[in-house]
């Protein structure tokens, strides 16, 4: 039987049944590839976070500085991620509140390189996430092309069209636009990026309460027809409406129906993304040997685990 904790909060969220839902599992060694995918496809969230302590003696608490590090990867209901900001806010909170209480911050080690959460001090109750700043390039879309982005969006015409490393950001001029898109999950998935970001400047609107910023965030292609709040997606907004507005801090809402507010403070290199967790659940996940390797032997069959992967599980490949 393995030991996995499991923990479900919400990230980026100002009060419970809001902001972004994650689970967190808390683990002594990494599961196979395909039951952390199975996990996550169980668990119907957009992301769900497994951490492995650095240590293989246990979930240390660092020197008393930030703790860990800690191993962390990110699962959609269909793949892995290769960066995740509401499920890494989470994790951290799962850390410095299980784990090291006593920690100012904690560093997870990622296949995107180091990450960084640190308590906010201005607030006990908020915790401050380093991400990679997202370098947006503007495109010039074929009028094919942004025809079809208007009818994936239900309607909604782009006033611009930039490119991030992996997905689409959309720019519209009202941010009632914005609020009022009927998504074209299948059209969505057939334009060229991973996923489409649609946002506009706040620019007062009652709708925004308070914000700077709004936007949705669009991704069938991950499994995840609109995910509620996107740590990567503010890390390129906010730069970009920073430098619209000439201000060092910004607060963006995502409209989508379980709504998130994140206060966002762009660096040179990086981008701060401030937010709260609520808890909603904790328990331990049921997991016995057989289910293990039968899972990883359906993937190993189907050709989804490379050998190796399978070799690490304990199983033989069979010609």
């Amino acid at each position: 039987m393995r030991n996995v904790r499991i923990f479900h909060l919400d990230a980026f969220a100002e009060r419970l049944f809001a902001g972004n839902p994650a689970a967190v599992c808390l683990m002594d060694a990494w599961l196979p590839v395909p039951v952390m995918q199975a996990i996550a496809a169980e668990n119907r969230l957009s992301e769900t976070a497994f951490l492995v302590p650095e240590d293989p003696g246990g979930f240390g608490t660092g020197d008393g500085a930030a703790a860990g590090p800690f191993h962390l990867r990110w699962f959609t209901p269909t793949t892995e991620m290769p960066m995740c900001g509401h499920a890494t806010l989470a994790a951290a909170h799962v850390v410095l509140s299980r784990l090291a209480p006593e920690a100012p911050a904690v560093v997870f080690r990622t296949r995107g390189g180091l990450l960084h959460v640190a308590r906010d001090p201005e607030a006990d109750d908020r915790l401050c996430l380093s991400l990679p700043r997202e370098r947006l390039t503007g495109i010039e879309p074929r009028p094919a092309l942004l025809r079809a982005i208007t009818a994936a969006l239900g309607g909604v015409a782009p006033a611009a069209v930039l490119e991030g490393r992996h997905d689409w950001y959309v720019l519209v001029e009202d941010p009632a636009e914005v609020e009022a898109i009927r998504p074209d999950a299948a059209a969505i998935a057939a334009l060229p990026p991973r996923a489409v970001a649609v946002a506009s400047l706040a620019d007062g609107a009652s709708l925004a309460d308070g914000a700077d910023y709004v936007c949705r965030f669009f991704a069938p292609k991950l499994g995840v027809p609109e995910d509620p709040v996107t740590g990567i997606v503010h890390a390129g907004l906010a730069p970009l409406f920073a430098d619209m507005l000439a201000r060092d801090r910004l607060d963006g809402l995502q409209l989508s129906p379980r709504r998130g507010r994140v206060t966002v403070m762009p660096r040179p290199d990086h981008v701060v993304l401030t937010g709260r967790v609520v808890e909603y659940s904790e328990g331990r996940l049921v997991l016995n040997r057989l289910d293990v390797e039968r899972t990883t032997a359906a993937a190993l069959a189907v050709g989804r685990l490379p050998l190796t992967l399978a070799a690490g599980a304990g199983l033989r490949a069979r010609g």
